[in-house]
């Protein structure tokens, strides 16, 4: 995004959430700066689950928030669980209610919960995120405000998702950074291939590929291969239940 399309709301917005103490500070202040109801930011600790142990800040009243939480809504949530399966942003009317979430919606609507809205997945090393704007407008009015913010909030989730990672680990990330090619390498070592097999798989030279199991090891902290794997399953940067794309 070039600086001269940022609109004065996003340079607004963006300083408030960076300089803001907390993410639910943050969401106010994302809230304050755009025409909209509410904002709510998901944090789940691993792309292999679809909630798993989530971080959760949002705009949403209290009482809302109590009756989402007592009838464990989470679970029917149809936006939870399409958003924690999405790479894109996608607008809440794309989504099939199934019967099972029928009484959340007309119990959402009775809470003031606008049936308009735009969710936003966030991936990251292991980790996903959803960030999720709701309206009460009209379906033609919220049309056009998400089609001219929708790039500022996809920015602004971004920045969310790195305060939501600080505010729960501080400088100690336990997730480390590893490229795609070696977390590729790592899957296959634990499948039981060799440097010699993961080349052939990947297209890489022998040398390529111990070079990435390597670097992998390093930033995993690990002192052997075996370690290094144990580890990035516990992280879940793999999971031995991958298919065999071959």
């Amino acid at each position: 995004m070039q600086e001269n399309q940022y609109s004065t709301s996003y340079l607004k917005a963006s300083s408030a959430v960076k300089n803001a103490a907390t993410v639910a500070v943050a969401l106010d202040e994302f809230q304050q700066h755009y025409p909209v109801d509410f904002v709510t930011f998901h944090l789940a600790r691993t792309i292999v689950d679809s909630v798993d142990a989530p971080f959760v800040r949002t705009t949403y009243p209290d009482s809302w928030v109590s009756r989402y939480l007592l009838n464990d809504y989470i679970n029917v949530d149809p936006i939870i669980r399409e958003g924690f399966s999405r790479q894109l942003p996608f607008d809440w009317r794309e989504i099939d209610i199934p019967d099972s979430a029928h009484q959340f919606m007309v119990d959402a609507e009775m809470h003031g919960i606008g049936g308009n809205g735009v969710s936003i997945p966030i991936v990251d090393k292991s980790r996903r995120s959803l960030l999720s704007i709701n309206s009460q407008m009209s379906d033609e009015e919220w049309t056009a405000i998400e089609r001219q913010f929708l790039p500022e909030w996809t920015e602004l989730g971004f920045l969310l998702h790195r305060k939501a990672v600080f505010e729960l680990h501080g400088e100690n990330d336990p997730v480390p950074a590893l490229g795609t090619r070696e977390v590729e390498c790592l899957h296959w070592a634990s499948r039981g291939k060799d440097s010699k097999d993961i080349a052939e798989i990947l297209g890489l030279s022998e040398h390529t590929a111990r070079g990435y199991l390597k670097s992998a090891r390093y930033k995993l902290g690990c002192p052997t291969l075996s370690a290094a794997i144990a580890h990035a399953v516990h992280l879940n940067l793999i999971t031995p239940h991958m298919s065999n794309p071959n």
